[in-house]
C-alpha cells in the first residue's frame, strides 16, 4: 500500500518558489564580455633597470623650497574641494553601514490603546469597548539568492572607490598647487628681469638721446632706443598682473584668505651674477636644490596598484558588478519573516494581571510574475553599467601609462633643453659685452647693440619659460605615478 506524501502549504510556496527561480535562472541576462587588459612589461621612455620606485610621500620636498612646503601642507589642511572628498568618505561609510543594518533584523516596540464607544448587537444600551496592548515586534526579510551580500558587497566597494577617489582628489590638489607656484614664480623672476632690463635701457635711452642732440646719432638710432625702452616698460605692468593673479589662485587652492606671497630669495649663482654686473643671468634658477635627473618609474603593473584613480576606477567596476547581482537577486523570491508578542487587554491594569499574554507570527514569500519585462531591463541596464564601468577601468589604465611615457619623455628633453639653452644664454650675453665694447670704440652701430640687448632679453624670458616647463614636467611625472608611496 503506498503512502501518500502530505506537504504544508508553506513547504508548498517554498517548492514553487524554488521552481520559479530555476526557470527564471534560464532567462538571465547575458553577464559583460570584457577583455582583459594586459600591463606592458616596461616603460618605452624608463632608463634601463629601472624597477623600483622609492619616493617620499611629500614628493614636492625634492624642489628644495621650503614656500612650496608651507603652501602644500596648508592646502592639505584648508582645502574645501579636499573636505568634501573627506565627507564623501564619511558619506560613504556611514551608507554602508546603513544598508548592513538594513538586511538584519528590525526590533519595534508599540504600546496602543483605544477606546469604541459602540452598541452590541442585541444590547440595549451603549458601551465602550476598550483595548490596551504593548508589544514588541520583530520583522525580517530573508533573502534566498544574495541579494543581501550583493548589495553589501556593491556598496563596500562604492565606500573603497571614493576612499581612492580622496586620494586621487589629494594628489591633484597637490599636482595644481605645486604647479601653480611654478608659474608664480615664473611671473615673478620675469618681472624681476623686466625691472632690471628696463632700469639699464632707461640709461641707455639717456645716452641715446644725448648723442642725438649733438648730432652723433640718427634718429633711427633714437627710436630704436625708445622701443626697446618701452618694450620692457609694457613687459613690467603684464607681468605683475599675471604674478598677482597667479597668487590670488594660490590662495583659492590653500584655502586661505588673499594675500600677497612674498618673493623667495635668490640663489648664490644669482647673487653672484648680479654682483659680477651679468644682469642676473642666472637669476632663473627656480629651485634651491638641483633638480634629479630622471625619477624611478617603476614597473607599469604596479602602477595598477599605486595610482588612486585606477585603483578609483577598479573598485567602482566591482562595485558595478555586485550591483548587477543586485538586479538579479529582484527578479527572484524573498521571504518576510513578521512575528510579534506581548501583552493584551481590555484594561490598562490587566496589562499586568491574569495572563494577557499576546503573540502572532507570518511568513510570506513574494514572487515577481508579472512585471511587464521592468525587472529584466532593470538588470540589463544594471549588466551595461559593468560594462561601461570596465572599459572605464580599462581606459583610465591606458591613460595612466600615456601619462608616465608622456612625462618621461618630456624631463629627458626638458633637461637637455635647459642644458642648451644655458649656453644660448652666455653666447648672448657675451655678444652684449662685445658689441657694448665695440660701440663704445665706434666699431660697431647702435643698432647691433641693440639687436643684442633684445636677444639677449628675450633669451632670459624664454630661459625662465624653460624652467617652468622643466619643474612642471617633474611634477607631471609625480602625479602620473601616483605621487610619493
Amino acid at each position: 500500500m503506498k503512502k501518500r506524501i502530505h506537504c504544508s502549504p508553506i513547504l508548498k510556496a517554498l517548492l514553487w518558489a524554488l521552481v520559479a527561480g530555476v526557470l527564471l535562472e534560464g532567462c538571465a541576462v547575458t553577464p559583460p564580455d570584457v577583455p582583459p587588459l594586459n600591463a606592458p612589461d616596461e616603460y618605452i621612455f624608463a632608463q634601463e633597470g629601472d624597477t623600483l620606485v622609492v619616493v617620499g610621500a611629500e614628493w614636492w620636498e625634492i624642489f628644495g623650497d621650503t614656500t612650496l612646503n608651507r603652501l602644500i601642507v596648508t592646502a592639505l589642511e584648508q582645502n574645501k574641494n579636499l573636505a568634501i572628498a573627506a565627507s564623501n568618505v564619511a558619506q560613504a561609510q556611514a551608507q554602508l553601514a546603513a544598508i548592513r543594518a538594513s538586511f538584519a533584523p528590525n526590533i519595534d516596540i508599540e504600546a496602543d490603546a483605544s477606546a469604541t464607544y459602540t452598541t452590541p448587537t442585541g444590547a440595549s444600551k451603549k458601551s465602550i469597548v476598550q483595548s490596551y496592548s504593548l508589544l514588541p515586534r520583530v520583522s525580517w526579510e530573508v533573502s534566498l539568492f544574495g541579494g543581501a551580500r550583493a548589495s553589501i558587497e556593491s556598496a563596500n566597494e562604492e565606500y573603497i572607490a571614493t576612499s581612492w577617489g580622496y586620494h586621487a582628489t589629494r594628489l591633484a590638489l597637490e599636482a595644481q598647487v605645486a604647479t601653480t607656484y611654478f608659474q608664480w614664480l615664473q611671473y615673478a623672476r620675469s618681472l624681476e628681469i623686466s625691472e632690471r632690463s628696463y632700469a639699464l635701457r632707461q640709461q641707455a635711452q639717456q645716452k641715446a638721446d644725448s648723442l642725438f642732440y649733438y648730432g652723433y646719432s640718427s634718429g633711427v638710432d633714437l627710436q630704436q632706443a625708445r622701443s626697446l625702452t618701452a618694450t620692457a616698460a609694457a613687459d613690467i605692468p603684464s607681468y605683475r598682473r599675471a604674478m598677482v593673479q597667479t597668487n590670488l589662485i594660490l590662495n583659492s587652492l590653500i584655502g586661505g584668505k588673499p594675500e600677497l606671497l612674498p618673493l623667495p630669495p635668490h640663489s648664490r649663482e644669482c647673487v653672484h651674477s648680479l654682483g659680477a654686473q651679468l644682469d642676473g643671468l642666472y637669476c632663473g634658477h627656480l629651485t634651491a636644490s638641483p633638480l634629479p635627473a630622471y625619477i624611478p618609474s617603476g614597473l607599469p603593473s604596479s602602477l595598477l596598484e599605486r595610482r588612486p584613480d585606477i585603483m578609483e576606477a577598479y573598485h567602482k567596476m566591482l562595485s558595478a558588478a555586485a550591483g548587477a547581482q543586485v538586479a538579479r537577486a529582484e527578479r527572484l523570491p524573498s521571504i518576510s519573516l513578521t512575528g510579534e508578542g506581548g501583552v493584551l487587554s481590555s484594561t490598562l491594569k490587566g496589562l499586568t494581571s491574569k495572563n494577557p499574554a499576546y503573540w502572532t507570527a507570518a511568513l510570506s514569500l513574494t514572487q515577481p510574475l508579472l512585471h511587464f519585462g521592468q525587472l529584466k531591463a532593470e538588470e540589463k541596464v544594471a549588466v551595461e553599467q559593468w560594462r561601461q564601468a570596465s572599459y572605464a577601468y580599462q581606459q583610465t589604465i591606458l591613460a595612466a601609462f600615456s601619462d608616465v611615457e608622456s612625462a618621461l619623455v618630456a624631463i629627458e628633453n626638458y633637461n637637455n633643453q635647459v642644458e642648451r639653452y644655458v649656453e644660448l644664454l652666455q653666447a648672448n650675453n657675451n655678444l652684449r659685452t662685445m658689441t657694448a665694447a665695440l660701440y663704445a670704440d665706434g666699431l660697431a652701430s647702435s643698432l647691433n647693440l641693440i639687436d643684442a640687448e633684445r636677444n639677449l632679453y628675450s633669451s632670459q624670458l624664454d630661459y625662465i619659460a624653460l624652467l617652468t616647463e622643466q619643474l612642471t614636467a617633474y611634477v607631471t611625472l609625480y602625479k602620473a605615478l601616483g605621487g610619493g608611496w
